[in-house]
């Protein structure tokens, strides 16, 4: 992810990882969007909104993110 946070964020089945911290998360689609709910962890019962721009790319308030393969 780049801008105001940058750093490389992992999504996976039921969890994100990100600055070493693992957390259980829920997803859920809404046109264009996905919301992910975290479930546990510092950010517990937040839901964070990312913007599918392209195939590759989604946005958020914290920046924009691109997948690596």
């Amino acid at each position: 992810m780049t801008g105001a946070v940058p750093m490389t964020v992992t999504f996976r089945k039921g969890e994100t990882e990100a600055m070493g911290m693992i957390e259980k998360v829920s997803y859920k689609t809404e046109g264009n969007d996905v919301l992910v709910t975290y479930l546990d962890g510092l950010a517990k019962g937040t839901t964070m909104r990312y913007t599918m721009t392209g195939q590759d790319s989604a946005r958020t308030e914290f920046g924009v993110l691109q997948r690596i393969r």
